[in-house]
């Protein structure tokens, strides 16, 4: 009896052992090793620019994403950025280090947006872009005319010309840069520096306003950053923060026309659940997390075991400006959805372009748990079916002007699948899907005209097909 509770003890010490093991090689693999930046006060500006360069150089030890060509094309950046290191403007050392860290084009990767905003000039106002343009969406008080214009010409050139030449300076796909590029016509430096613009002091708006006529507006380039406010388009209606610290008088949309849309209704709720007409559900998650209050996995669970009791007749997966998060909090409610709608029901999964990281991911596994139930419906999101990441949130930060670089250590694919145990992010290899190629089947986008009076033009469009389908049954 002794013998084989010691066999016993073995066997769980050898599998505990196994198992801390494996748990260890995980952790190592896929936290960054991120560099040390220990360097000597700097004796001027351009020796404080050739140390955040040399640092910056270094950025290949921790993220893993770069290819033998990307590599040296990385490098390439840097050295022209160290000749140029005494003559640059703040801006095109801002610009610079923005393209050093886009050279992979990977979304997860480079630098952090509002970090490097906070460096550059800036507009009083403020804007997004939605499938029928880019529209100015805050202003200050003096300005408070403008919100709402779609704009037509930036300095002479039309956004539509003019977000795709910012490329170089971004990571990512298209659908992810148009929406972030909304920061960069705030920060007319960012142009400049590209060499897109050569007005250094104003900006020449050609508009469109809600009327629908067409006018000229001159405004002043901000001497100083007024800091960076990163416009999610579900909070156009409210403050930020930094507004209010701002000293200045913001303005922004009516709440109350963009909260009776089911894009924007209650901004503060990353989860939100309600009924639809003709027996649908809508779950709306902002992220992959949930918060304090509400975890996600208790607030996902709780949603799921109500339609296993009594399933929908369809269901809205709203994951449009959803940031991402912990993807395996979602992971197993997203894999088996289609058990939670009629036998002929639909699962619509409603994304855009600001849907990324585990947002994108909870979508693949939506796709795929509806199977033949599936509706990809909205606009592209934020990142491709082949994307890195898993960098821990947790950046290189160059020593003298503290521009955050995220980094990633673990390879997606959620086409074929991921079985390259050597750069797949191993969570992927043991439970991810592979989907096929996939494109939006039901294009469904934002539209501004639309938002701005109360309607989501996304949500419209599922439910016309579903009061369709009702009124055959």
């Amino acid at each position: 009896m002794k013998r084989l509770l010691f066999i016993a003890l073995g066997v769980i010490i050898a599998v505990m052992l196994i198992l801390g093991g494996a748990f260890g090689a995980f952790i190592w693999k896929f936290t960054p090793k991120i560099p040390d930046a220990d360097y000597a006060e700097p004796a001027n500006q351009t020796e404080a620019r050739l140390q955040d360069f040399e640092y910056l150089r270094r950025m290949p030890e921790a993220d893993k994403s770069f290819s033998p060509e990307e590599l040296v094309a990385f490098n390439a950046v840097i050295d022209d950025l160290e000749r140029r290191a005494e003559t640059m403007t703040d801006a095109e050392f801002v610009m610079g280090v923005s393209a050093a860290g886009a050279v992979t084009e990977n979304g997860h990767s480079g630098v952090s947006m509002r970090r490097t905003m906070n460096l550059l000039n800036s507009l009083p106002v403020r804007f997004a872009w939605f499938a029928d343009g880019l529209h100015i969406v805050r202003a200050r008080a003096e300005h408070a005319h403008l919100i709402g214009a779609r704009v037509n010409l930036y300095e002479g050139q039309t956004p539509e010309t003019l977000y795709p030449q910012m490329d170089p300076y971004f990571g990512g796909n298209d659908s992810f840069l148009r929406q972030n590029s909304a920061s960069f016509f705030a920060a007319p430096a960012s142009f400049l520096a590209a060499g897109l613009i050569d007005q250094p002091d104003h900006v020449t708006l050609e508009l469109v306003g809600l009327d629908g006529e067409t006018f000229l507006e001159e405004l002043d380039v901000e001497d100083q950053a007024t800091g960076f406010m990163g416009v999610q388009r579900n909070a156009l209606a409210r403050p930020f923060e930094v507004e209010l610290d701002s000293g200045h008088d913001w303005r922004f949309l009516d709440p109350a026309l963009t909260e009776a849309t089911w894009f924007g209704r209650h901004p503060e709720q990353v989860l939100w659940a309600d009924t639809l007409d003709h027996g649908g559900v809508y779950w709306r998650m902002r992220n992959v997390f949930g918060n304090a209050e509400t975890p996600l996995p208790g607030w996902l669970d709780a949603q799921a075991q109500t339609l296993r009791d009594a399933p929908a007749n369809y269901l809205v997966l709203d994951l449009r400006a959803n940031e991402g998060g912990d993807y395996t909090r979602a992971m197993a409610v997203a894999s088996k959805i289609g058990e939670l709608v009629q036998p002929d029901g639909h699962v619509y999964v409603l994304t855009d372009g600001d849907t990324f990281s585990a947002g994108i991911v909870t979508a693949f596994y939506a796709l795929h748990g509806a199977g033949e139930r599936a509706v990809y419906a909205g606009s592209p999101m934020g990142d491709d079916m082949q994307f890195w990441a898993e960098g821990g949130g947790t950046p290189m930060r160059l020593p003298n002007s503290d521009i955050a670089i995220y980094v990633s250590t673990g390879y997606h694919d959620w086409e074929n699948g991921c079985t390259d145990w050597s750069r797949c992010f191993w969570i992927n290899t043991l439970f991810g899907v592979a989907l096929g190629p996939v494109e939006v089947e039901l294009e469904a986008p934002l539209l501004f005209s639309d938002y701005a009076r109360g309607v989501d033009s996304g949500m419209e469009a599922i439910l016309a097909i579903e009061a369709e389908r009702a009124s055959h049954n």
